[in-house]
Order: C-alpha cells, then sequence, then structure tokens
C-alpha cells in the first residue's frame, strides 16, 4: 500500500517555519496580493492586547483591507491551499502560490480570508487553523460562506480622513491574521516604524507613481496613521521619506521633512551613463521552451550631492557620516534588485568590497528586470532574495549563455569604482585622524604622561590584545568619518588619555563615556539642550572650548581611576548630574513664574 506524499498533521512547524527573513517580508507578500487584484489602497490595521500573565502589550491582530477586484468564489476557496497558485501571469506579482498561506502562517497560526466582487453584502470567507490541521479537525480547506468582517474591521470599509474617502465595499479582500504569536518587534511602537521603513523601500516606485497606497492604522489610535512614504535608497525620488535641507545638512526630520525639500543624492552620469541609467540586453533560457531570448536589465546609479557632502557645512565636531543624515544614509548601503518595480532583494552581491569603507554609503545602485528573468536571477518563491554571487568567468568560458552575474558585473562593479572615487575627490578634504584630535587631548595627554597604570581604561589596555584593539580604533575612527584609517592612526588614537567625540546621542545624555578601547573617550551630545542653546556659542572661541573640554575630560578621568571600585556610584552620580543639567537649562529658557 502506498503512502502519503504529505502528512499534512505532522507538517504544522514545518508550515510556519517557511524561511521568510522577517515580519516585514511576510506583510509584503500579503501586499503583492493585493497589487495583483489591482488594489489602489491597502490599509493594515493593527491591534494590540495585553499579555494576562505580564501585563505587556503585544501585537495581537492584523489585517489587510484592500480595493481590488475580489476573488472569484473558485478562486478563493483555493487560496489558502499550499501552492493552489490563483496567479499564473509571469508578469505579476504574486506567481508562485505560496505566498498568502505561508506568510500568514509566518505570524499566526490561524488566517481567515474574505473577498467580494459585487458589493460586501456577497463578502465570502475562508479559514485555514493549523493547529486544527496538526489535531485532524481541519482536513481540507472548506467552500466559502457568506460572511461578514469583524465589526472592528468592518469600521474600515468606509473611511474618511480630513484628505481622502476611501471606499472598499464595491469589491476587495481582508485576510485576517489571528492570534499573532511570531511578531518582532511586539509592540506597536516599535513595529510600526519598521513597517514603514521596509514597506517603504519595497514598494517604493508604485508608491511614488501613484499606483499605490498603503496606510497603517493602529486600530486603538487610527489618529497616528502612516501613510507610507517611498524610502528611496538611491536617494532620488522627490517626495522621499528622507530629504535634506541645503541650508543645515545635518538636520534630519523623517517623513516630516521639515524645511527638507532637496533629495540628497543626484544621478551619477559619465560617457557610459549619460542620464544615470544603463539599459543592459541580456541573454536569458525561456523557462519551459529552452529557447534562448533577450531582455532588458535596467541599472541606475546615483552618489551623494556635494552640498550634503561638504564638512564646511556641519557644525564643530560633525561629519556627514556622524550626522543623522549619514547614520540614516549608512542604512541604505548596498545595491536594490527590483522585480516589476517592486525590491525583491538588498545586498552587496560581491559586486563591490566594503571591508571598513564607510565611504560606500554614499553612492546607490539599483538594478530591474521583469518576471521573465525570474529563473536566470533566481527569484526566490517568496521573493526574498534572488541568487547573484562572485563567479569565475573561466568556468562559463563555454557555456552558450553566461549567468546573469557575469552579463552584469563589470558594469556594476566598475561604475561603483568610478562613484567611489568621485566621492574621494570630492572629499579630499576630508578629516584625518589628526584632524579630529582636540587641542585639549594634547593636553591632557602631555599632563598624563606616564601615568599608565590607573582606572577601568587601564584594566581594558592591559587585558586585551592589542590588534583588537587596533581594529576597535580604526571602527571608532571609520565611524567619526576617517576614510580608511590605518592601523598606524587607531595605534595612534587608542593611545590617547582622552578622546572628544561630537555626536547626536538623541535625548539622552549631555555628555557620555567608555573605556572599551584601553582609553578614555568623551561622546558631547549635540542634540542636548545645552549644547544647542550654549555650546555651539562657545566652540566659536577656540581657547574656551579647549577650557570646556578640559573640564569635562577631567571630570571623566577622575571617573576612569575610580570606576573599578566605585562603579555604580559614578554611574549614578553622572546620571542624576545630567538630570539636573537639563532642568536647570531649561529653566533658564524658558523661568516658570
Amino acid at each position: 500500500m502506498g503512502q502519503e506524499i504529505v502528512v499534512v498533521q505532522q507538517m504544522g512547524d514545518a508550515l510556519r517555519n517557511t524561511g521568510y527573513k522577517n515580519i516585514e517580508c511576510a506583510v509584503s507578500e500579503i501586499i503583492d496580493n493585493s497589487i495583483e487584484a489591482e488594489a489602489k489602497n491597502v490599509f493594515i490595521l493593527i491591534e494590540e492586547s495585553i499579555d494576562e500573565n505580564t501585563g505587556a502589550k503585544y501585537v495581537s491582530e492584523i489585517g489587510f483591507l484592500d480595493d481590488g477586484v475580489g476573488m472569484e468564489h473558485n478562486i478563493l476557496a483555493s487560496c489558502l491551499g499550499i501552492g493552489c497558485t490563483t496567479r499564473s501571469k509571469r508578469n505579476g506579482m504574486g506567481r508562485f502560490g505560496v505566498g498568502l498561506p505561508q506568510s500568514s502562517l509566518y505570524a499566526c497560526p490561524s488566517v481567515d480570508v474574505y473577498s467580494w466582487q459585487d458589493g460586501y453584502d456577497l463578502c465570502e470567507k475562508v479559514y485555514l487553523d493549523i493547529n486544527m490541521v496538526s489535531e485532524g479537525i481541519q482536513t481540507e480547506i472548506e467552500d466559502p460562506v457568506l460572511a461578514k468582517l469583524p465589526s472592528k474591521f468592518a469600521f474600515y470599509l468606509q473611511y474618511n480622513t480630513i484628505f481622502e474617502h476611501y471606499d472598499f465595499s464595491k469589491s476587495g479582500t481582508f485576510v485576517h491574521w489571528k492570534n499573532c504569536d511570531r511578531i518582532s518587534p511586539k509592540t506597536r511602537s516599535f513595529l510600526l516604524p519598521r513597517l514603514q521603513f521596509a514597506l517603504g523601500q519595497k514598494f517604493r516606485h508604485l508608491i511614488a507613481d501613484g499606483t499605490q497606497n498603503i496606510k497603517i492604522i493602529p486600530i486603538e489610535d487610527p489618529d497616528n496613521s502612516i501613510d507610507v512614504m517611498p524610502n528611496d535608497p538611491l536617494f532620488l525620488m522627490k517626495n522621499n521619506y528622507v530629504l535634506g535641507n541645503p541650508d543645515a545638512p545635518s538636520t534630519f526630520f523623517p517623513q516630516i521633512n521639515e524645511n527638507c525639500i532637496e533629495p540628497l543624492f543626484t544621478s551619477f552620469t559619465n560617457e557610459q551613463c549619460t542620464d544615470g541609467i544603463v539599459k543592459v540586453p541580456v541573454k536569458y533560457r525561456e523557462k519551459g521552451t529552452g529557447v534562448i531570448k533577450e531582455s532588458i536589465v535596467t541599472i541606475a546609479f546615483s552618489k551623494i550631492r556635494d552640498l550634503f557632502y561638504d564638512l564646511g557645512a556641519f557644525p564643530a565636531g560633525i561629519n556627514p557620516g556622524s550626522s543623522k543624515m549619514g547614520k540614516h544614509v549608512a542604512k541604505m548601503e548596498g545595491i536594490s534588485i527590483v522585480r516589476a518595480g517592486r525590491e525583491i532583494d538588498f545586498g552587496q552581491f560581491d559586486f563591490y568590497e566594503n571591508i571598513n569603507k564607510p565611504e560606500h554609503r554614499w553612492w546607490g545602485c539599483e538594478i530591474s528586470f521583469m518576471p521573465e528573468l525570474d529563473e536566470a536571477f533566481g527569484v526566490a518563491n517568496n521573493k526574498q532574495h534572488v541568487e547573484l554571487m562572485k563567479l569565475n568567468p573561466e568556468d562559463y568560458i563555454n557555456e552558450e549563455i553566461q549567468p546573469i552575474y557575469l552579463q552584469l558585473y563589470s558594469i556594476v562593479h566598475n561604475t561603483i569604482d568610478k562613484m567611489y572615487a568621485e566621492n574621494k575627490v570630492m572629499r579630499a578634504n576630508s578629516r584625518s585622524a589628526d584632524d579630529i584630535k582636540s587641542p585639549a587631548t594634547d593636553i591632557v595627554n602631555h599632563v598624563e604622561e606616564g601615568n599608565d597604570d590607573e582606572g577601568e581604561s587601564a584594566e581594558v589596555k592591559n587585558n586585551t590584545p592589542i590588534e583588537n584593539l587596533i581594529d576597535k580604533g580604526k571602527e571608532e575612527l571609520a565611524a567619526q568619518g576617517i576614510e580608511e584609517p590605518t592601523d598606524e592612526e587607531a595605534t595612534t588614537y587608542i593611545t590617547n588619555k582622552v578622546n572628544i567625540i561630537y555626536a547626536d546621542l538623541g535625548r539622552g545624555l549631555f555628555f557620555d563615556y567608555d573605556f572599551s578601547l584601553g582609553t578614555v573617550n568623551i561622546r558631547i551630545n549635540t542634540s542636548h539642550i545645552f549644547y544647542t542653546t550654549f555650546f555651539n556659542e562657545i566652540a566659536k572661541v577656540p581657547e574656551t572650548k579647549v577650557a570646556f573640554e578640559l573640564f569635562i575630560a577631567a571630570l571623566v578621568k577622575a571617573i576612569d581611576a575610580t570606576n573599578l571600585q566605585q562603579g555604580e556610584a559614578n554611574d549614578n552620580l553622572i546620571q542624576e548630574w545630567n538630570v539636573k543639567l537639563r532642568k536647570y537649562i531649561s529653566e533658564l529658557n524658558n523661568p516658570t513664574k
């Protein structure tokens, strides 16, 4: 007697561990289906609950509401079956037939799907509960039945904002993730910014051209809903999540973009790339027929505009790389792979090397192709990655068609090299390790010469291999915008008794410190009220600035000397000092009556 190929009851865990990178990718899969159904609007409706055991909030349900064409009865009946694709067009988003059930099971054990075509009154529902499947209770996807959305979600079928009226009642689909147990981050306050960032990047082209609108709505607080904006890693879009202020390049107001109206990057042009775009004809073998055909891969390049890369435009002690703008740009460093207008992968793909070269953040590259090249690019069935990796051309010298990687390598690699070189010329006046060293450092070095035996920094230095400290020193210098710091520069840096660093630490302490490099690193917070109100003026007089740095250095050196014996007390003291400083400066600026 033959055996079942798949014993579904025993596959609960396997079906739920489907290899999605994160919740953003699973959410994107649902949006793909909405786009395939010609939806213009997609609402992501998020509900939080309170854990009865811990009292902590967590995202318990997510609903996806779209105004697409809806699903016919027989298509709805099969939409939750594994491998039962409802999308057969090669030029579409959802061709692989695994996205809806697998992405749903990644996040939760139970999913309901509602759909309607000729008015909401004809809405039908199907469901899949993997726990019931494992227990043998659910053995098939039952036929769709007439049903209504839960009232908290049905509320949004007709929805008004100040600027827009949304009507989902004529046709559409609603996917309901229930009893979510694998959402990360768990809380709404952290999940929403993550979704905004990732979805804005993945669907940026569709949002930018007006064909797609994605709104994230917390059900308990709909006034704080988010309209997902394009998040362009090429930084070329004019309605981007992050734009720049030419008058104050270090300012940073993502999404709000207060006084920020200019794209940070510009299209990279040269003799081969006259408008920032290269169209590359590539050969591929058609699936099914084996016929060799040709398709076009479009590659776009961009690089930082000089006005956002000029050291002279940044406040004292701040360079582009260590500013908030620079840190955001660093998150977008890499090559974007776009399929049919939707980003499916982002990374390095062996087209360039980025070992201790933070300046690679200052260019962008996007490789776009149409779905006929899915096999050539090795597109995964959940559209999360492509297979692009370094290959030896000699291994394919007799092949009729070279792999896509080799067909694209010279153009991508060489253009990145050119952009990198141009940026280095643009920053020919960029800081060296000597440039970031304050005169206060030299004074402390002179006074403390020979005093190497006390404190936590000495403890770290004596117990850490020097090569490890040098590597950490190079990482620190690179983070401060030093291009390709040398071992000698790093050695000098970690040998200093004190290093003064200016950095945006948000709404934290006025200054912070650490001894992890075997020296004293002091970070002065350029966002703190004391810095923005007074220190900026103090810094304009070199002698006053050095005197103030020495004041802070003396305090932290004293902490260094005593920290091994009373580290907790020192931490408490500095915390309390910072609290009082903020209160006193606030009172000075805004006296209470």
